[in-house]
């Protein structure tokens, strides 16, 4: 009976953990900040703010004082939702999550060639929650998968000359998640075996360096690239509940809970800017996601439970399989005078997981994101970014064999309104 719990154990406990990897942009957010969500997320060789701790490290060598930028974003997957064979079309529950930032960076005088940033980015209320789902046991019972993210980076830049910028950022990445998975559900007949579990308060601390340059090619070209490291993210300090209460052993949670074998990917990405007029400036940029390379097998080892329990020690592995993207953006700018600028943006990427690794909690299934923005300085030392994006309905059909659900759809749909306000000290660096 344990072998066959083994595979909705380590559904529920971990894919969420690899769900939390891929969120270092937030629930499908194509960048961080309004300004670089209106380009599309194309600032690899455009971002001259805060941004850069994320985008592309050079880029803070074009602050030329200091400047500040406080970040906001608010979306909406209240049209995200799955079907399979036992539960008719189900919208998501947690229709609403957030995203804030903030970051500062200063030149360290006035003559320096360097300049040191640092950031926060916090992102919750992320993941799903499907709520009354009938299932393959004759139960209707709820499926969730829930995490924050908090973010913290530092970075160097250097103007090594008037052309050539060069960047550094190290990252720290605290990540925390639970999930469950027909909690009030246990059944052990001839014909099945499935005992509900409920994994709380997992966690775990990761690390990334990200390497960067711009390069000012001429007065209308500059070009961009970053590289950023892998990262290994173990979450521990959780517990799990089962409930083995079909076998008359109750539920029985147990005190230590870990997850081994969570990576993020390798990254490598280059961009181009270009001003074919001083009003105008167009970005496009190609990241390259090593997800075939970073988690392949995740592994949950739980053990201490509270009371006699059928096993005292559990361990379960499975397999995910990932492939390596590469995300195309492009982004485009029109500067109307007055301080003022639009933008229009829009993002492509494939599908990262295998169908075969797809569940309704963990779907990661859009592809293609559209924004929009607006920039207007409210005065000498103060302007605020506006950006508005929407990822358009997309449906995956998948059969996933480690999951009660059967052969399976899941739809997503997503808005998110930014905000960025920024406090300027003598501006930016002109590009």
């Amino acid at each position: 009976m344990l072998k066959n719990f083994a595979y909705h154990a380590v559904l529920s406990g971990g894919l969420c953990s690899v769900l939390s990897a891929q969120a270092a942009n937030g629930i499908y957010l194509t960048a961080y900040g309004a300004e670089a969500t209106a380009m599309g997320g194309a600032e690899i060789a455009a971002v001259s703010d805060t941004g850069a701790l994320i985008a592309n490290p050079a880029g803070l060598a074009n602050i030329a004082n200091s400047r500040t930028d406080y970040s906001a974003t608010a979306f909406s997957i209240a049209r995200t939702g799955h079907k399979d064979g036992y539960s008719g079309r189900t919208r998501v529950s947690n229709e609403l999550g957030s995203v804030v930032g903030a970051g500062h960076a200063r030149r360290f005088n006035s003559e320096s060639q360097f300049v040191w940033g640092a950031g926060v980015n916090v992102a919750g209320g992320l993941g799903y929650v499907y709520n009354n789902l009938d299932n393959v046991y004759g139960t209707v019972d709820d499926a969730t998968s829930l995490f924050s993210l908090f973010r913290f980076s530092g970075g160097l830049a250097w103007n090594y000359s008037d052309k050539l910028r060069l960047g550094v950022v190290v990252a720290a990445t605290y990540a925390g998640a639970e999930q469950s998975l027909f909690e009030d559900t246990s059944v052990a007949t001839a014909e099945q075996t499935f005992f509900g579990v409920k994994v709380r308060d997992l966690s775990g601390w990761g690390g990334d360096v990200k390497l960067g340059m711009q390069y000012q090619v001429n007065e209308q070209v500059i070009v961009g690239a970053n590289y950023t490291t892998e990262s290994k993210i173990d979450l521990d300090g959780g517990s799990m509940t089962v409930n083995y209460e079909a076998i008359g052993a109750g539920r029985v949670t147990y005190q230590d809970v870990s997850m081994e074998g969570l990576e993020t990917p390798r990254e490598f990405g280059i961009g181009v800017f270009w001003k074919p007029r001083a009003d105008w400036g167009l970005s496009a940029e190609a990241n390259w996601f090593d997800w075939a390379g970073s988690t392949r097998r995740l592994t949950l080892s739980a053990s201490d439970p509270d009371r006699t329990a059928p096993a005292d020690e559990l361990e379960f592995s499975s397999s995910t399989k990932m492939h390596s993207q590469i995300v195309y953006s492009i982004g485009v700018e029109k500067h109307l005078g007055n301080n003022r600028t639009l933008r229009a943006g829009y993002s492509y990427h494939s599908l990262i997981l295998d169908k075969a690794s797809l569940s309704p909690t963990f779907a990661l299934t859009p592809r293609h994101d559209l924004s929009v923005g607006y920039t207007s300085k409210l005065n000498r030392r103060w302007l605020i970014n506006t950006a508005l994006a929407y990822q358009p309905r997309t449906e995956t059909r998948y059969h996933n064999p480690e999951t009660p659900f059967g052969p399976s759809s899941e739809i997503n749909e997503s808005l998110a309104l930014h905000f960025t306000f920024s406090q300027i000290n003598q501006g930016s660096r002109p590009l």
